[in-house]
């Protein structure tokens, strides 16, 4: 505890981490600490029948796991803050409800999908699983990852300009193809890349989350197609808005890859539509703009990335390897 009022020779301390109002388990331990008011002076004695200690506000913690603020809400639950009481390191624990899960379409196998996925991939610009609980009294899951400090899709909103800087979305968009180059070779296809499933820690480095939809390929075939896509309207390639029935999973994602660096350096996206039917419709007449401020390399590279037939489009060394 630490003394946060001292006037007039009256100090009140308080704890400085006290959650409560939760239904999950306790620690009763959090209390408030009042002195009663003395003389001020150099050294002051303190019988201990002054002091009183009373309970106010309890800390939340499951596990050793002391919980923290809300990072961010979505329709499988929410993610909160939580400090490792063994290691003092901090966490992010997604908490999900089993009966809401229930409710959303394919909510209950994407999470245990995207659990199987994140147990076996171990990469620097990939989120990394810490664990998995579950409570069976309350019939809730908690799913422990690093820390990381916001998502880019935050970030670009909280800029007047809404992109980056060009030196900015370089170092991220590397990032985001080490990474991706990392999934495929794993045979797992995200389906899913935008901004806001890309986060970044304290030292800048991007770590791509949310495999929710992600699928994984056969580790014994060469073939990357795909049937199913539920990845998000605006960074969807014309094969699945023309309504293919397969399609390469890793070209999936290289044009969304695409929009999301299109999306960095000019705060649009190349292609936009009032509702989705005319999103898709305008995805699939595959016409965009690339804005004048962009240099030639830039512009280079989103043309390759965003070729309207799969096959035309950059693979992930040739986007390495472009000049």
């Amino acid at each position: 505890m630490s003394l946060s009022e001292c006037d007039s020779g009256q100090c009140t301390s308080r704890a400085a981490f006290a959650v409560g109002g939760s239904e999950d388990e306790y620690r009763p331990d959090v209390a408030e600490l009042t002195w009663n008011p003395i003389e001020p002076g150099l050294f002051t004695r303190v019988d201990s029948a002054d002091i009183i200690f009373q309970t106010t506000k309890q800390a939340k913690i499951y596990g050793k796991y002391l919980f923290g603020d809300i990072l961010g809400e979505g329709s499988y639950g929410k993610v909160k803050e939580v400090l490792d009481t063994e290691s003092l390191c901090r966490r992010a624990i997604k908490i999900m409800k089993k009966r809401k899960l229930r409710r959303i379409p394919n909510g209950e196998a994407n999470v245990k999908k995207e659990i199987q996925l994140l147990r076996k991939l171990k990469h620097r610009n990939v989120i990394n699983l810490i664990e998995v609980m579950y409570n069976k009294e309350k019939q809730k899951l908690y799913v422990v990852m690093e820390f990381c400090v916001a998502n880019l899709q935050e970030m670009l909103e909280n800029i007047e300009s809404k992109r980056f800087p060009d030196w900015q979305s370089h170092s991220y968009f590397v990032q985001l193809i080490f990474g991706l180059e990392y999934l495929h070779c794993q045979h797992v296809v995200h389906k899913d890349i935008k901004p806001s499933n890309l986060l970044i820690t304290n030292d800048e480095t991007l770590k791509i989350t949310d495999l929710g939809v992600a699928e994984a390929l056969d580790m014994f075939s060469q073939c990357d197609t795909c049937f199913t896509s539920q990845g998000s309207p605006a960074f969807q390639p014309p094969e699945i808005s023309n309504g293919d029935d397969s399609f390469s999973g890793f070209k999936v994602d290289i044009w969304s890859s695409g929009v999301t660096l299109y999306n960095f350096c000019t705060g649009k996206y190349p292609f936009e539509g009032e509702n989705i039917y005319k999103l898709f419709e305008n995805i699939s007449q595959g016409k965009y703009e690339i804005p004048e401020y962009c240099d030639n390399q830039l512009t280079s590279l989103l043309t390759g990335m965003l070729k309207y037939k799969a096959d035309d489009r950059f693979s992930i060394s040739q986007i390495q390897n472009h000049e």
